[in-house]
């Protein structure tokens, strides 16, 4: 028997009654969920949580062994944002995805440096976290690109 076919109570139990949704094949309904939403939580949240640990560790890098200038902070956040694009690349996240990640931080940070607003450190704590903030709306507004047949049957024979 469904709750929804109970008769209410009380007035709270008429509320709970009228939020919970009939069960549907057999299954009560809000117990788990799809395989593609889980499959796609999985990806989304293997493909974002070494980029934070990476972001963790470059900061506690940069905190120790910094020359602190400007050329060094540029050269660090460039190759962070090239690093993560590529990582991102490789876990198979649309080209717009990998274009926003490298997009949207180059734009912003690059008129506040302009205007001198930002210092070399401020740059090198910002630039990384600003990818990683690009990244995560840009990976759920852009599922995986599907697995090319090519570089499965390449991946198969190694």
């Amino acid at each position: 028997m469904s709750t929804a076919t109970l008769l209410p109570t009380s007035v709270h139990d008429a509320d709970v009654a009228a939020a919970t949704l009939p069960a549907r094949h057999g299954r009560p309904a809000g117990t788990g969920g799809s395989a593609a939403v889980r499959a796609f939580l999985a990806h989304y949240s293997g493909t974002l949580l070494p980029l934070l640990a990476a972001v963790t560790g470059l900061e506690v890098g940069w905190q120790m062994y910094a020359a602190d200038t400007g050329p060094a902070a540029a050269a660090v956040v460039t190759g962070w944002a090239l690093v993560t694009a590529a990582w991102l690349h490789r876990r198979g996240w649309q080209p717009g995805t990998v274009r926003a990640v490298i997009a949207a931080p180059a734009a912003v940070l690059a008129g506040l440096g302009a205007l001198g607003w930002l210092a070399p450190a401020g740059l090198v704590v910002w630039g990384p976290v600003a990818t990683v903030l690009a990244a995560a709306p840009a990976m759920a507004a852009q599922p995986p690109a599907p697995e090319r047949p090519a570089l499965r049957r390449a991946s198969a024979r190694d």
